[in-house]
């Protein structure tokens, strides 16, 4: 039997606004729900790290979230949920750290949470999908710094297209990921 994955994305310091600011405490909620000690239960995290060579610093303009700042870290809350974090300068965490993990982990299921779902969140279920792992994204425990309209636009497209099975809500995360364990 393969493993499940929850992964938490970028919930860190510089993407906490009034749209996000209460989400690390649902996503811990959702954790107790779970057996964390269970072998087959693993928690990981993505950490964007911003700096002079990514896409959002050339071509946004966009300074914060630069590598060793406090806007970088990972919320303090989080941070003792996750077994590991992988580092990323892109919205996508699929990259060959994970691919490794994923198959070495033997990786059967990965549930998404975190932020921007538009953006890392959603990079990310795509990336996941087209390389044959079977995930989920999580939409009440996502949001957007850019408010719920972004937010809710990309549950539109993830929805169209992972599927809309792939796109569910907190309560039945905890039915599938209780059923595969």
């Amino acid at each position: 039997m393969g493993k499940v994955l929850i992964l938490i994305v970028d919930m860190q310091y510089g993407f906490q606004n009034a749209f996000t600011e209460k989400l690390d405490q649902k996503i811990l909620r959702f954790l107790d729900q779970l057996k964390e000690k269970e072998d087959n239960l693993l928690i990981a995290g993505t950490c964007y790290v911003n700096h002079e060579q990514t896409a959002c610093y050339r071509f946004e303009g966009w300074k914060s979230c630069m590598d060793g700042t406090e806007e970088a870290r990972i919320i303090d809350s989080l941070l003792p949920r996750m077994q590991r974090v992988f580092r990323k300068d892109r919205y996508s965490c699929w990259n060959e750290e994970m691919q490794r993990f994923v198959q070495e982990n033997e990786i059967e299921k990965v549930y998404f949470t975190g932020v921007n779902t538009g953006c890392c969140v959603l990079h990310s279920a795509f990336d996941f999908y087209n390389a044959l792992v079977d995930c989920s994204v999580i939409a009440d425990l996502c949001a957007s710094t850019s408010g719920i309209r972004e937010h809710e636009a990309a549950l539109i497209v993830l929805q169209s297209c992972i599927t809309k099975e792939r796109v569910i809500l907190a309560d039945q995360a905890v039915e599938e990921i209780r059923a595969l364990l």
